[in-house]
C-alpha cells in the first residue's frame, strides 16, 4: 500500500479539501439552520 499512495497524492487531496472548505462551510451552516427553523416551527403548529 505503500508504493502506490504517494506523498504527492496525498497533497493533492488536501489542497481539493481546502479549497472546498469556503464553499462547503456555509452550506452545511445553512443546512442546519433550515433544519433547526422547520422543527421549531413544526412545534409551534403542533402547540397550537
Amino acid at each position: 500500500m505503500g508504493e502506490i499512495i504517494t506523498a504527492s497524492m496525498v497533497n493533492g487531496v488536501l489542497d481539493q479539501v481546502k479549497e472546498l472548505l469556503p464553499i462547503l462551510m456555509p452550506a452545511m451552516i445553512s443546512f442546519i439552520g433550515l433544519r433547526k427553523a422547520i422543527s421549531f416551527l413544526q412545534g409551534v403548529l403542533h402547540s397550537a
